[in-house]
């Protein structure tokens, strides 16, 4: 099985082109974020920017692999007679060296996904990305928080503070989504630069 790891701040581009390429090929998606609402729903905390902060800083302060240990634990159900899986949301090198360890480093390929930090925080409101987190009430609830200036800037800070910088260094391709229109005009461009990225590795 190949895994295709996508890496990048929020709103570059991972979700969006990982969902339609699910949609249209057939194969699964895990995203490491569905974990983080896994365990607010444990400790009883409701979602927003202040406690999911928390809750990622405690786990990953003990462990920096155990969003994507739990995802790929509790859902292997929808990867495991997969050719392709694609894992989304991946924040930091030890991440991507337990995933290398489980599947074997020959079968994965990690795809960076860049686009500059004003377009991103635009895309907050764009009508596909509630066509994606809308599809998770969780999800919906935090992007009413990152539609704040503030709490955009603090979690990009906080991504980068778990070294998605380092995990975005490692990739074997880089995804540029820039575009002050985008999706609505660059994003079929980009997702073909995508979906030849996953076909010719």
């Amino acid at each position: 099985m190949r895994i295709f790891i996508l890496v990048g701040l929020q709103l570059s581009g991972k979700s969006s082109h990982g969902h339609r390429f699910r949609e249209e090929e057939g194969f699964p998606m895990l995203e490491t974020g569905h974990a983080v609402y896994h365990e607010l729903k444990n400790q009883g905390l409701e979602v927003n920017h202040e406690n999911t902060s928390q809750v990622i800083r405690d786990l990953l302060t003990h462990d920096p692999t155990a969003f994507t240990r739990v995802i790929l634990d509790s859902e292997k159900d929808k990867y495991k007679d997969s050719k392709v899986l694609l894992l989304n949301g991946v924040k930091s090198p030890a991440e991507i060296k337990y995933t290398r360890k489980r599947f074997g480093k020959d079968n994965i390929t990690v795809l960076g996904f860049h686009a500059c930090q004003k377009t991103r925080f635009n895309r907050v409101t764009n009508p596909d990305r509630f066509l994606v987190s809308g599809k998770f009430h969780e999800k919906t609830q935090e992007d009413s928080d990152l539609a704040k200036w503030e709490n955009f800037i603090s979690r990009d800070i906080r991504e980068i503070w778990l070294g998605i910088g380092n995990a975005f260094a490692t990739a074997n391709e880089i995804i540029v989504t820039e575009d002050r229109i985008w999706p609505f005009h660059s994003f079929d461009q980009s997702y073909e630069n995508f979906k030849k990225c996953i076909i010719t590795n």
